[in-house]
C-alpha cells in the first residue's frame, strides 16, 4: 500500500516543483471533492495575483458567472493578461456580475477549443515579448465534460497538443478531472501530464498529494 512505501521529503519536493516550474509542466488535478475544493486549488495553480502572469482559464462546465471564483485574489477577466475560453457555456452572468474583454471567445467544437487556445498562447506569447519561467498559466475546467461529449481518443489529442504548447514556452497547465484518483479513466490520461494533484476532503479541511511518475509513492497529505 501507498502508506508503506517511502515518500518525497520535503526538500526533495521543493526541488521537484522548482524543476517542473523552470521547464514547464502540466498537472493532473483529480479527487472526489467539493466544487469550492476544486476552485480553491484552480486560484492557487493560476499563480499569485501579486506575480505577473498571463493566466488562460478555459470553461468546459462552467458558466461566465463562476469566473471570479475560480480567478485569484483581485484578477478579474477584464485584465488585459486574462483570457477566458467558454467552450459551449451558458454565458448566464450578466455584464454587471462579470466583466469580459476582447480576449474571450466561445466555441462549442473540441478541435476549434484546441486550436484557439494553442493560438491563444501563441498570441499572448507575442503580447509579452516571450514568457519567463512560470509566467503563463492555463487551467482547463474541467475535463469531465469534455470526456462525457466526446470518445477519450480525442480528448487525449486535446490535452496532448494543448500540453506541448504550454511546456513549450514553459508554462503551468492543470486539467481538472474530479473522479477519485483509482479510477480507470485517472490511469488512462495519467501519462499525458508530468505530476498528478490528488484532493480530498477530511473533517471539513481539504488537503492534497502529489504523485510523481518516478517516484513509488506519492507525497505525504497536507492542507490546501
Amino acid at each position: 500500500m501507498d502508506e508503506d512505501r517511502p515518500r518525497l521529503g520535503a526538500r526533495d519536493l521543493r526541488d521537484r516543483l522548482q524543476t517542473l516550474k523552470q521547464f514547464g509542466c502540466t498537472v493532473l488535478v483529480t479527487g472526489n471533492v467539493s466544487e469550492e475544493v476544486s476552485r480553491e486549488m484552480t486560484r492557487k495553480l493560476l499563480g499569485s495575483p501579486e506575480e505577473s502572469r498571463t493566466r488562460i482559464l478555459a470553461l468546459t462546465d462552467q458558466d461566465r458567472g463562476d469566473v471570479p471564483d475560480l480567478l485569484p485574489g483581485d484578477v478579474t477577466a477584464s485584465d488585459g493578461d486574462v483570457y477566458v475560453a467558454d467552450y459551449g457555456g451558458t454565458r448566464a452572468a450578466s455584464p454587471a456580475s462579470v466583466e469580459s474583454s476582447d480576449a474571450d471567445w466561445r466555441c462549442d467544437d473540441l478541435d476549434v477549443l484546441r486550436g484557439r487556445l494553442c493560438e491563444t498562447i501563441a498570441t499572448a506569447k507575442m503580447a509579452s515579448s516571450g514568457f519567463e519561467s512560470g509566467e503563463l498559466r492555463v487551467s482547463v475546467f474541467t475535463l469531465s465534460s469534455l470526456l462525457a461529449r466526446h470518445d477519450s481518443a480525442a480528448v487525449e489529442q486535446f490535452v496532448s497538443t494543448v500540453a506541448d504548447h504550454v511546456r513549450g514556452v514553459r508554462g503551468m497547465g492543470h486539467f481538472h478531472l474530479p473522479v477519485a484518483d483509482d479510477a480507470e479513466v485517472v490511469r488512462r490520461l495519467a501519462p499525458l501530464f508530468d505530476v498528478r494533484i490528488e484532493l480530498r476532503e477530511t473533517r471539513g479541511a481539504p488537503e492534497q498529494r502529489w504523485h510523481f511518475s518516478d517516484c513509488d509513492a506519492p507525497t505525504e497529505w497536507v492542507g490546501l
